[in-house]
């Protein structure tokens, strides 16, 4: 993998607006969003509305889960309380180092058989998924620098943390960093029955469309049998496939909890060109690292927000879902990569100025002013 470090020039290239999903607590889905160009359906992630009560949480915080640690904020006379990996910037400068098992997923269509692997090339490509992902962005060391203040050259997800806490980063915790370290478990296949899936050609690979619940079973009992700890992230990639549920396609990722506390994520690692948005290569994943990092659980609350994929009020600390398509280039080596922005605390806080990196409310400076608060 090439370890080449680029300074970035952070501009948005484009702008989404996608799709409440309906999560594992229920929540509305809408209509809008990043247009799938390749059958019906927009681009979305599977989010809950907020206000859930936090599972598994209290065997989350034992020493054999994640390393987490606790903050508040107050908005309109009510105390909302957040839980996030790592150590609190405040309290100085410390480095956690999150172990992550990439899982690559095979899956195979029936009827007729088509076969999407994240442990294949890509379409027209020499690399697989898994291989462009661990060499971009997300897990190698790339020179930030949003609005031309360098926070560090570091992974995205880090960079993003950095920004998101700079009054903190900038004072008393310049060495502050949350990392994350990949190994790659075996690749693991699965048979999809015709009821379950089904395939269409895209504009290379062809595109699958997969039941959200059957493949939540499928990647519990995996992490069961790969015997993964609650102290790394399971971390599953497909290839240009899509899930859905009742509002259809397309889903490209999501993030949960199972008991005891194991945290896991989905995403799916996909061609340039199936959205009318750049939502293609380790947009999906940056989305769900991020939510990860700043919600492990899904269920911190915050004050009712309504933008990007919520059409509808959602209210918790999602900071992906208010920029469902916004993605900036980032090239390392031969491959230009698109992580999608990610919203800063502060947003969600109503906190102004904000106290994030250039007094911004996320990574590309997407909005110039906390939202309203949804009614």
């Amino acid at each position: 993998m090439k370890d080449i470090a680029r300074r970035i020039v952070v501009t948005a290239v484009a702008t989404g607006i996608s799709a409440v999903a309906l999560g594992a607590a229920g929540a509305a889905f809408a209509q809008e969003g990043p247009r799938f160009l390749w059958g019906e359906g927009r681009a979305r992630f599977l989010a809950r509305p907020g206000g859930a009560p936090q599972p598994a949480l209290s065997e989350a915080v034992t020493p054999d889960a994640l390393p987490l640690w606790k903050g508040s904020f107050v908005f309109g006379g009510k105390t909302y309380n957040y839980t996030m990996v790592g150590t609190d910037p405040a309290a100085g400068s410390a480095t956690t180092t999150i172990p992550v098992v990439v899982i690559p997923i095979r899956l195979i269509f029936a009827s007729p058989v088509v076969v999407l692997s994240a442990g294949n090339p890509v379409c027209g490509g020499t690399e697989d998924p898994v291989s462009l992902a661990l060499a971009s962005p997300l897990f190698q060391p790339y020179a930030f620098a949003p609005g031309g203040t360098d926070v560090g050259t570091t992974q995205y997800i880090d960079a993003f943390q950095r920004a998101n806490f700079w009054s903190e980063v900038s004072g008393g915790a310049p060495d502050y960093h949350v990392l994350l370290s990949p190994t790659v478990a075996p690749l693991q296949t699965a048979l999809v029955p015709k009821s379950l899936g089904t395939t269409a050609p895209g504009p290379c690979a062809s595109v699958g469309r997969l039941g959200f619940i059957y493949f939540d079973f499928l990647a519990r009992a995996m992490i069961r049998r790969l015997q993964i700890p609650a102290t790394s992230l399971p971390l599953f990639v497909t290839y240009n496939t899509f899930l859905t549920d009742l509002g259809g396609c397309c889903i490209l990722g999501y993030h949960n909890v199972m008991a005891g506390g194991q945290t896991y994520a989905v995403a799916d690692y996909s061609d340039a060109g199936l959205f009318d948005q750049p939502i293609e290569d380790i947009h999906a994943m940056s989305h769900e690292l991020g939510e990860w990092l700043d919600d492990p659980f899904g269920v911190n609350p915050t004050p009712p927000w309504k933008a990007g994929q919520a059409t509808r009020c959602q209210g918790n600390l999602e900071v992906g879902d208010p920029v469902t398509g916004t993605a900036f280039e980032a090239t390392l080596g031969d491959v230009t990569y698109h992580p999608e922005d990610l919203v800063f605390l502060p947003w969600f806080a109503r906190e102004s100025p904000s106290s994030s990196v250039n007094g911004w409310y996320s990574f590309l400076d997407t909005f110039a002013s906390p939202p309203d608060v949804c009614q």
